[in-house]
């Protein structure tokens, strides 16, 4: 399995979980790895770099002749910010890591997964892209723009034997979420319809539904997790 951003956070956890239940793990984030493992192994990389992404990819399967899985996790979630006070800078950080970042990794990983005919993909989404909360123009967007990517894959990929799923995430307090401020996760916590943080374990749980082999007419769907949409 390969996951993206995975030396903290939600990555992290997914690296992890899936070390735990069996899987060889091949992790990339820009900052190192604070974790060690005997079947996990860090790259430092940014998604958003196409030559990287491509040489990362080429050395999971050089390693392990095969790639069974791809968990993209690696994210980008400014401040709140108006769409009006939006820079253009920050605006192109955003897509350049969330959507070009999972662009390149899917792409390269897909090409792999069809030769050999087997395949799980999954994407990470948001409640953003779902709530049209006030301050997340960008991240809002680029979310959106990963579902609908994902969606395209999924059926492209389906001859091959391929599944593309999303994972929408609610709110999980990770340090990109804390650093937001208290009033905005609160605000969060409110147009939930499970008016609590997920838990790691949760986002895991549903991740691994997605990867697993007796998932394999399930392609295409979004698992939204405490919200109703």
């Amino acid at each position: 399995m390969l996951v993206t951003g995975s030396s903290r956070g939600i990555g992290l956890g997914l690296a992890r979980h899936f070390v735990s239940v069996g899987y060889h793990v091949l992790g990339c984030s820009r900052g190192p790895s604070g974790w060690e493992s005997e079947h996990y192994e860090h790259t430092m990389l940014d998604v958003a770099d196409e030559p990287s992404v491509s040489k990362w990819v080429r050395r999971g399967r050089a390693r392990w002749k095969r790639i069974d899985a791809l968990v993209c996790s690696a994210a980008f979630g400014p401040a709140s910010h108006p769409l009006a006070l939006t820079g253009t800078d920050l605006w192109r950080d955003v897509m350049r890591t969330n959507v070009d970042g999972t662009f390149f990794v899917c792409r390269e990983v897909g090409k792999l997964m069809a030769a050999q005919r087997y395949g799980r993909i999954v994407t990470l989404s948001s409640m953003a892209a779902a709530l049209h909360i006030e301050g997340t123009a960008a991240y809002s967007a680029s979310k959106s723009a990963i579902v609908e990517m994902t969606k395209v894959l999924a059926r492209e990929m389906a001859p091959a034997g391929v599944t593309c799923n999303v994972v929408g995430i609610s709110l999980v307090m990770t340090e990109m979420v804390t650093a937001l401020g208290t009033s905005v996760t609160e605000r969060a916590l409110e147009r939930l319809t499970i008016k609590r943080p997920l838990s790691i374990e949760e986002v895991c749980h549903a991740v691994e539904f997605f990867c697993s082999r007796s998932s394999s007419a399930v392609t295409g769907q979004v698992l939204q997790l405490g919200l109703v949409t």
